[in-house]
């Protein structure tokens, strides 16, 4: 059995392709939830779920979207749409 000791040069190459890929997968996705606002209108809930302003809010009556609501205000975490979204989320297979 051989063993393989690596140059200073392979480790040095292996360490900056690992870290490309990590910049690669990693990046666009910090980015993205940097860029997002926490708390989403009707209308902003309504172009995510690509639906109608009333079936938000049969989504909201029927308690599978939370919401909170101040007034007449009423405002949805992007998280618990991205959540929303995700619960039907099936695997394809290949």
């Amino acid at each position: 059995m051989q063993a393989y000791i690596p140059t200073k040069q392979d480790l040095r190459e292996f360490i900056r392709q690992a870290v490309k890929e990590e910049f690669k997968t990693s990046i666009p996705q910090a980015i993205k939830t940097a860029n997002r606002k926490e708390w989403l209108t009707t209308d902003e809930v309504m172009e995510i779920l690509q639906c109608s302003r009333r079936h938000v809010q049969h989504l909201r009556d029927s308690g599978k979207l939370p919401f909170t609501q101040h007034r007449r205000t009423v405002r949805y975490r992007y998280n618990d749409v991205e959540h929303f979204l995700n619960k039907g989320f099936v695997e394809a297979e290949i």
